[in-house]
């Protein structure tokens, strides 16, 4: 098992506790997930409408991020000093290791060495923001290198939803953090992230993140939807999970969050 590294006193995202489920894949919640002032200052920030794009083959979401709309999301980060402190984090090794150690602590050992490299390849990234690359480090037989990311994203309270998924198999952690203040959001229209099982023991092995239908799914957990917490899980071939149709119809509020992806480099 991993020796890990404790996360840095000064990271703003605070990933020191959490409370996991490990069937049918690991999944957990740790809450606050940022210090009052640090969440306040990221809402104060958030991107406006106009920059996202509309994701219909994943549900009814909008999204901005270095896949969907790449050069808005670029201008967006380099004029925003709280969002671009933020990328910095997100791009560090010291945010993989902080994952990677609550993990262990909770008992998930991914096997993935705390001096793993992270976002050595990614050149347009380093020439956007300044960072450096490293030559790739001699590692033992599985996963050499990572890349990290984060998307925004919203879904709009009148229907927004994510269709039933287990993410692509590059990825290898997700973390969904939500970014709402308590008077925007009303928890009668739902939006939490809910663990589902396929009723078809067919479509039980689903590595290659194939969709199904919300009514060829049942129901596991549901990690309600509420301010300053983030969600956090192991990408497997069984972990479906979705956001079910929003009920606040005809409302202009939208549920956002931050999904942030540790992926195979």
């Amino acid at each position: 098992m991993s020796t890990l590294a404790p996360p840095r006193s000064t990271s703003l995202l605070q990933l020191d506790a959490g409370d996991f489920r490990y069937e049918p894949f690991p999944i957990g919640v740790t809450r606050p997930v940022f210090e009052p002032e640090v969440y306040d200052r990221l809402l104060d920030h958030w991107p406006a409408q106009e920059l996202f794009a509309f994701m219909p083959k994943l549900g009814k979401k909008y999204s901005l991020s270095e896949v969907n709309e790449p050069e808005r999301y670029r201008e967006f980060i380099q004029g925003c000093p709280i969002w671009k402190e933020f990328h910095r984090e997100i791009k560090s090794a010291a945010f993989v290791r902080s994952v990677l150690g609550l993990l262990t602590r909770h008992h998930i050992d991914l096997g993935i060495p705390e001096d793993v490299e992270v976002n050595r390849t990614e050149p347009a990234e380093r020439r956007w923001f300044g960072g450096r690359g490293r030559p790739a480090a001699s590692q033992p037989q599985g996963i050499r290198a990572l890349k990290t990311r984060f998307e925004f994203s919203m879904l709009p309270a009148d229907g927004g939803h994510i269709k039933p998924h287990t993410d692509s198999p590059g990825k290898i952690i997700t973390l969904v953090a939500s970014m709402v203040r308590p008077d925007e959001w009303d928890p009668r229209w739902g939006g939490g992230t809910t663990v589902l099982r396929a009723k078809d023991a067919r479509d039980s092995f689903n590595y290659l993140n194939r969709q199904i239908d919300f009514d060829a799914t049942e129901v596991l957990h549901t990690y309600e939807f509420e301010p300053n917490q983030c969600v956090l899980f192991i990408k497997t071939f069984n972990s479906l999970h979705a956001v079910s149709p929003l009920t606040g119809a005809g409302s202009p509020a939208m549920r956002k969050t931050l999904t942030i992806n540790i992926e195979v480099a």
